[in-house]
C-alpha cells in the first residue's frame, strides 16, 4: 500500500533520541510503502515503511521492561494517494 506523508513535525525530545540511534523520519509530502503493520499496547495504529530501515531502539514496555525494536510511524501522519485518511481496513490486509 502506497501512502503519502502529510506530517514531519516530531518533538524535540523524540528528534534527539531518533538521532541518538540513527532513526530516520519520513519527510512530509513524500510516498511510502507501508511494509508492515502494528499495533500497540496503547491502540495505536504505527507503520513500517519500505523506503526507511531504522535500527532497532530502545522502549520501555509496560510489562517487558525495557525491549528493543525498530520504531514505527503513527498511520495519522499518512494519508492515502487520494488524500483520504488511511483505513484500518485497508491496513489489515498488510500483514495478513
Amino acid at each position: 500500500m502506497e501512502i503519502i506523508c502529510v506530517n514531519d513535525n516530531f518533538p524535540a525530545p523524540v528528534l534527539a533520541f531518533y538521532a541518538e540511534f540513527g532513526v530516520k523520519t519520513p519527510k512530509a509530502d513524500q510516498m511510502y510503502t507501508v511494509r508492515m503493520v502494528k499495533r500497540h499496547t496503547n491502540g495505536e495504529t504505527g507503520v513500517l515503511l519500505g523506503e526507511i530501515q531504522n535500527p532497532d531502539v530502545p522502549v520501555r514496555h509496560p510489562v517487558l521492561g525495557e525491549v528493543w525494536f525498530e520504531p514505527t510511524f503513527n498511520i495519522n501522519r499518512f494519508r492515502t494517494l487520494l488524500g483520504q485518511p488511511v483505513r484500518q481496513e485497508e491496513l489489515e490486509m498488510i500483514n495478513s
